[in-house]
C-alpha cells in the first residue's frame, strides 16, 4: 500500500504540468458549454434608491408627501450572465407611482424599477410596494382676539373700554385637519409688571380649538408674528355733582341761595386716561341762568348734559342730569310792560348822542306768586352798556339788561335776551 502512494506521487510530480494544462483547458470548456446550456441568468441587487415625488395634480391640490416607509428596496434582475455579473444599485433607479393618488392619507403605491445605461436586462420583481403618507396643506384666515388674562392693572386704575387687538387676523397655513381644527386666536400681551396708563403692547398668538384646546405651533405658520395689544387704562374717580346758577346781583337781583333744587344725581362716576383726575374735587354739570329760567322749566326741570373733557370716559353712564325744583307750585310768571323811563345808559362814548328809540318792551317775570302779584312795571329797571361797543352813525340794535329793584328780591325777569333801538349821531352834530 505503501509503496502505491510512493509511486502514484512520483506520477504525479512527473506529470504536473500536463494535469494544470488540463485542469484550465477542462473550466474553459465548462465555461463555453455553461453559457450555450444556459445563456440567462437570474440574481438580486440590494439597496437601489427609491425616489417619490408629487404629480402635477397633488402639486395643484396642496397634497404633500410626508413620509415614505422604505428608501431602498432589492431587486431581482435576469439576463445574459457576462451582461449582468457585474450590476450594482448604481444601474438602477427606484420610484414610486403616485399617478393614482387624489387624496390625503396612507397610501400603498407600486414601485417601478428603471434600468439605466441601456444594459440588457429584465427587472422581474413585481410584487414592489411603498407605504406613503400624504397631506393636504390649506390656509385659512383666523380672528384674532386680545386676552387679557395676563395683564395687570395698578391700583385705582382700571381697564375701561374695548382691549384690542391688532391685527385681527392671522392667515395660518398647515395640515387640513389641524388647520380646520383652528377655532379662533387669542392674542396674549408680553407685559411685565402693571399698566398705570393705556398702553400699546407687544403681544404673541395662540390657536384654539373651539373645546379651547391650545393647537401647538409645529402644526401651523402664521403669515406674521408682529402682534399689538391695545390696553385702554383710566383712573376713576367719583365726585359730588354740582350746578351754579348766573345773572343774580345781590342787593339788585333775586338770591340763587334761596332757589331750593334737587339732583337726578348727587355723584357721578368719571375715568381719566392720566393723573389730572387727582385735581378734581366736585363736578360742576353746569350753569342756569336765571335770565332763562321760566315757570315751565320750574315746573319740568331743567335738564343739563354731561360732559367731559377730551379723554374721559362717563362711568356712570348718565348723559343727562335734571335739576328739578320742589317749590315749583309756590312760584308764577307774569307779564310787565316797562316803560322808557326805567331804562339807562351807561358808558356812553362822549364822541357820540345816543337816544333811545323805543318806547317799552314788555317783559315776563318769574318768582314767588305772592311776590309778583304785588310788583308794579315801576319795579323793573333796564340798563343799556355801551362800554367797549363799536358805535357809528345810524341805527343800532343792543342788548338790555333788567333788574328788580329793592332788597329780598323774590322774582327775576325771564325769556329771551331783550333788545332796544338805539338812534347814534355825532356829538358835535347834535351840539350844533
Amino acid at each position: 500500500m505503501k509503496e502505491f502512494f510512493r509511486r502514484f506521487g512520483r506520477g504525479f510530480l512527473r506529470n504536473l504540468k500536463t494535469i494544470i494544462q488540463a485542469l484550465i483547458f477542462s473550466v474553459i470548456i465548462w465555461f463555453f458549454i455553461s453559457i450555450q446550456i444556459f445563456p440567462d441568468v437570474s440574481m438580486h441587487i440590494e439597496g437601489v434608491d427609491v425616489a417619490c415625488a408629487a404629480t402635477p395634480f397633488m402639486n395643484e391640490e396642496n397634497l404633500i408627501i410626508t413620509k415614505v416607509n422604505v428608501d431602498k428596496v432589492t431587486i431581482q434582475i435576469e439576463g445574459k450572465r457576462y451582461s449582468i455579473n457585474e450590476l450594482n444599485a448604481d444601474n438602477f433607479k427606484a420610484k414610486c407611482d403616485m399617478s393614482k393618488v387624489f387624496d390625503a392619507g396612507t397610501h400603498t403605491v407600486p414601485i417601478e424599477v428603471e434600468v439605466l445605461n441601456d444594459i440588457e436586462c429584465k427587472v422581474t420583481s413585481t410584487d414592489l410596494t411603498a407605504e406613503v403618507t400624504v397631506i393636504k396643506m390649506i390656509s385659512r384666515e383666523i380672528k384674532v382676539i386680545p386676552n387679557t388674562s395676563e395683564i395687570n392693572i395698578a391700583s385705582e386704575m382700571q381697564i375701561e373700554g374695548d382691549v384690542t387687538v391688532y391685527p385681527d387676523f392671522v392667515i395660518v397655513t398647515g395640515e387640513e385637519r389641524y388647520i380646520n381644527s383652528i377655532d379662533h386666536a387669542e392674542a396674549f400681551a408680553d407685559v411685565a409688571g402693571e399698566l398705570e396708563q393705556s398702553a400699546d403692547i407687544p403681544a404673541h398668538i395662540v390657536c384654539l380649538t373651539s373645546s379651547g384646546r391650545e393647537v401647538s405651533t409645529d402644526m401651523y405658520t402664521a403669515d406674521t408674528d408682529d402682534f399689538t395689544v391695545s390696553v385702554p387704562v383710566y383712573k376713576l374717580k367719583t365726585l359730588p355733582v354740582q350746578v351754579k346758577f348766573t345773572g343774580t346781583s345781590g342787593t339788585w337781583g333775586f338770591n340763587a341761595d334761596e332757589l331750593e333744587y334737587m339732583m337726578s344725581i348727587n355723584e357721578i362716576t368719571i375715568a381719566s386716561p392720566d393723573s389730572s383726575i387727582d385735581n378734581l374735587d366736585v363736578f360742576d354739570i353746569g350753569e342756569i341762568s336765571l335770565s332763562k329760567l321760566t315757570l315751565k322749566d320750574l315746573q319740568g326741570g331743567v335738564q343739563l348734559p354731561v360732559e367731559l373733557p377730551e379723554g374721559y370716559k362717563n362711568i356712570s353712564g348718565n348723559k343727562y342730569i335734571t335739576v328739578t325744583f320742589p317749590q315749583a307750585d309756590d312760584f308764577g310768571q307774569l307779564g310787565f310792560t316797562v316803560p322808557a323811563d326805567n331804562f339807562t345808559m351807561i358808558n356812553v362814548p362822549s364822541a357820540y348822542s345816543v337816544k333811545l328809540l323805543t318806547n317799552e318792551i314788555t317783559v315776563s317775570v318769574v318768582g314767588y306768586s305772592d311776590y309778583i302779584q304785588e310788583m308794579t312795571p315801576s319795579d323793573i329797571y333796564a340798563t343799556i352798556n355801551l362800554l367797549g361797543m363799536e358805535l357809528s352813525e345810524g341805527t343800532k340794535s343792543l342788548s338790555v339788561t333788567f333788574r328788580i329793584k329793592g332788597a329780598n328780591v323774590r322774582a327775576w325777569v325771564s325769556g329771551e335776551e331783550y333788545k332796544v333801538e338805539l338812534l347814534i349821531t355825532n356829538a358835535e352834530d347834535t351840539d350844533a
